[in-house]
Formats: C-alpha cells, sequence, structure tokens
C-alpha cells in the first residue's frame, strides 16, 4: 500500500497529480536519454562496460539499452512503475576511479543516487492518478 492508499491522507488534487507526473517525467528522461544513447553507440557502450568489469558487455548492452527505454515508458505511462530498481553504486566505484576519472565516475555515482532517491519517491507515493490503470479486480487480466 502506499500513502496514495491511505485512510489519513486526503483526496489527491490535480496540483498533485500534476507534480507526480512530473517528477515522473524527469525521472523518466534520464532513461530514455541512456538507453537512446546506448542504441545508438552499442560498440562503444560495450566497450565502456566492459572495462568496468561487465562480463559479455557487447551482448548485454542492447538488453541493457531496451530496459532503460522500457523503464521511461513505464515511468512516463506510471504503468508498473514501481517495479522498476535503479541499481548501480557498484557499476561506479568511484572509490577505486583513477585521479583523471575520479570527477566523472563520482559524479555517475551521485547520478544514480539522487535516481534512487526519485524512485522511493515513486514507491513512496506511487505514481498518482495520471496514469495508464489495469483491469480493475474482478475484471480479470
Amino acid at each position: 500500500m502506499t500513502l496514495i492508499d491511505s485512510p489519513n491522507r486526503p483526496a489527491s488534487t490535480s496540483r498533485y497529480d500534476a507534480a507526480l507526473f512530473i517528477a515522473r517525467l524527469g525521472l523518466a528522461s534520464l532513461f530514455l536519454f541512456s538507453g537512446l544513447q546506448k542504441m545508438m553507440h552499442l560498440q562503444d557502450a560495450g566497450a565502456w562496460a566492459a572495462s568496468q568489469g561487465v562480463h559479455f558487455a557487447s551482448q548485454l548492452m542492447p538488453l541493457a539499452a531496451l530496459f532503460e527505454i522500457a523503464a521511461a515508458l513505464m515511468l512516463v505511462s506510471g504503468w508498473r512503475a514501481l517495479w522498476i530498481i535503479v541499481l548501480g553504486p557498484w557499476f561506479h566505484r568511484f572509490w577505486n576511479a583513477p585521479p583523471q576519472m575520479w570527477q566523472v565516475v563520482i559524479d555517475d555515482f551521485f547520478h544514480h543516487l539522487v535516481m534512487f532517491g526519485g524512485m522511493i519517491y515513486v514507491a513512496v507515493f506511487g505514481p498518482g492518478s495520471w496514469r495508464l490503470r489495469g483491469p480493475r479486480k474482478g475484471e480479470g487480466g
């Protein structure tokens, strides 16, 4: 149960729903941009992931790109938005970065930390009423 469903919470307003939708758009923009960048530069993205210790990086990169694009669509639509989990601190190991790359890697780490915070926001408050809705209880599906 999210805070949206809480009996202690007043009925949602259109402002509240608009704010949640805008927050989801902001979160989704990163997933969409990152997924499209990976798709357009698969070879480079695979080489970079391999340099970070990802096994089978060139084979996994198209799947990672599709996952990011799907995550963006899920966030924008609100459909199954709570299923998205952002992981990545191990992928941006700033504590092992060479001095010339430290700033880039620490920025990426905090970038993912902010995304994680945003996803916690979506998980706690739900997507609001501006979302695709699944079948109602008792309608099957």
